[in-house]
């Protein structure tokens, strides 16, 4: 016999823990099946450096209750490079490009008055939903970054400035992209970010019971209308709701989706070492489009987080001495390549959520909390619905 639950959550992510904690709070029961509490949030074996998710923004009215934010992250303190080796500082390509930085800096505060007001909807509304419903954010979410940057004659900006920043927040070119998730990751140009330790004893506090430690393998609609859950463990559970809350890859798996977002990967080290010149001399390095590396970060310990899309990157061209200390393979790191648009229920009772559709920590717990509130609305004495199967 499957052990019976009203809510079961797929992930342990900050989506899957967004949505456990709606719950908990409303003391909604549930089980959170996870192979780790964070996902992708991970920290070094000592606890000190982000080698997941490296930084939050000062407007994540949600996530910034569960972290100790640490150092900001300005832009005075980072080098960018261009296609001919040379490191400037951060604003240097916008006192080159006055014109089209004021073009640039007019279009991200549009953005973020729609991006702001999206993600107050998203409370009520599913993120396809709330992108729909408004005109520009539809239009950005489907629009190839590159058409943008033509349409608002930003090419000089984009490449000296964009460009790098892309490449070291999304380990990919802006080509790949679209405007939508571009301008997403250009926000820090206007909203200060910061480096940050997660809390996730604050994130978990009165539900730790609620988290079973396993893999689940399958998930299928039954004739009764419930769910049944199966894990690595050959355990088995049933459920009146399940909420997918892992990467999309492994949600594509799950509910057989048709498509997602294309995937991105990198290699994050943890070096002790000595960078020379001129990376020592930022705390922050970011460099071009085509480069196997993506950014370089010094820790206030002495440590160097160097990402990379190589598993075997030259250091020699950035120490003159080293040791590397861990490495992580994050394969994949993000789903972001394409517009595809997800929407959260994909049948009654049955939620994916998570950074599918907009790649940051507080969208992905937006949308944990929006299927909490979609489960919390059906009361328990509300006969579950009738479904033969996960289409």
């Amino acid at each position: 016999m499957a052990e019976r639950y009203e809510t079961v959550i797929v992930g342990g992510g900050v989506a899957g823990l967004a949505c456990a904690r709606r719950l908990h709070d409303s003391q909604q029961s549930f089980l959170l099946i996870t192979e780790n509490v964070g996902g992708r949030i991970r920290t070094s074996a000592d606890g000190t450096v982000n080698v997941g998710a490296y930084y939050v923004r000062s407007d994540y009215g949600h996530v910034n209750r569960f972290v100790d934010r640490g150092r900001r992250i300005r832009r005075r303190h980072i080098l960018r490079g261009d296609v001919n080796g040379s490191f400037t500082r951060s604003d240097m390509p916008l006192v080159l490009h006055p014109i089209q930085t004021v073009r640039l800096v007019r279009l991200l505060r549009r953005f973020r008055r729609h991006y702001e007001a999206y993600k107050q909807q998203c409370l009520t509304m599913s993120q396809a939903q709330a992108i729909e419903a408004d005109p520009l954010l539809r239009e950005l979410y489907h629009e190839p970054a590159t058409d943008f940057i033509r349409r608002h004659r930003i090419e000089d900006i984009a490449r000296s400035y964009l460009a790098p920043a892309v490449q070291g927040f999304a380990f990919t070119s802006v080509d790949r992209l679209t405007a939508f998730t571009m301008l997403v990751g250009a926000l820090p140009l206007i909203v200060p970010m910061f480096e940050y330790v997660p809390r996730f004893d604050l994130l978990t506090a009165g539900f730790e019971d609620d988290l079973l430690f396993d893999s689940v393998t399958a998930i299928e609609a039954t004739t009764d209308g419930m769910y049944s859950i199966q894990t690595r463990n050959r355990a088995f559970y049933s459920a009146s709701n399940v909420v997918v809350a892992t990467p999309a890859g492994v949600s594509s798996r799950l509910l057989d989706l048709e498509t997602v977002k294309g995937a991105v990967d990198a290699h994050m080290f943890l070096v002790d070492g000595d960078l020379r010149r001129p990376w020592a001399q930022a705390t922050y390095a970011l460099f071009p489009e085509g480069d196997t590396t993506f950014g370089i970060a010094s820790q206030p310990g002495g440590l160097t987080l160097f990402c990379s899309d190589s598993d075997e990157p030259d250091f020699g061209r950035y120490f003159s001495a080293w040791i590397v200390i861990e490495h992580h393979h994050w394969t994949p790191a993000f789903h972001l390549l394409g517009d595809v648009l997800m929407e959260c229920e994909q049948a009654p009772g049955l939620y994916l959520i998570g950074d599918h559709n907009v790649c940051t920590l507080e969208d992905a717990y937006i949308t944990g909390i929006y299927a909490a509130n979609r489960i919390l609305a059906t009361s328990e004495d509300t006969p579950p619905p009738k479904v033969n199967s996960l289409s």
